[in-house]
């Protein structure tokens, strides 16, 4: 029993010993404002929990509100991934249907320049100038964008 009354004793002794440090005061002296947590002349006692005190109602309302709002932003979210999503597909279908057509280009490019290396006489200057042709077309279409991207895909 002895034992019981003492440790009620500790407890009451450190719950009065931490009181007083919860409370917080704002001494005004001469124009100049402290704080401490001893009480002063005309001090005032500041209320530090800032914790609003709202009833189980408010508390429901409130939680409800975020859940809504946070519906609303996934869907949000989704919706702009799902924009996302296409214009990515869009941009690599186009990718490819441009590497594709360029690729043609080049073998066309290739092909024109073995057959102008291989022309001789007359053969020669009509291979030259279907090269030069196809050379600008390739250009014109493509120019240094197919060499750029196939240095990036090696």
């Amino acid at each position: 029993m002895r034992l019981a009354a003492a440790r009620i004793f500790f407890v009451c002794l450190a719950l009065g010993i931490a009181a007083p440090a919860s409370a917080v005061f704002k001494c005004d002296s001469g124009g100049k404002v402290s704080y401490s947590d001893l009480p002063c002349e005309g001090g005032k006692v500041l209320d530090v929990n800032t914790a609003p005190v709202t009833d189980a109602n408010d508390a429901a309302r409130q939680a409800a509100q975020e859940k809504s709002k946070l519906k609303s932003l996934e869907r949000e979210r989704h919706k702009r991934e799902a924009v996302e999503a296409r214009e990515r597909k869009k941009a690599s279908k186009e990718s490819a249907a441009r590497h594709k057509k360029c690729a043609a280009y080049a073998r066309r490019q290739k092909w024109a320049h073995e057959d102008a290396a291989r022309a001789t006489g007359l053969a020669n200057e009509r291979a030259r100038r279907k090269e030069q042709r196809i050379t600008e077309e390739y250009e014109a279409e493509c120019g240094r964008w197919y060499e750029r991207e196939l240095s990036v895909a090696r």
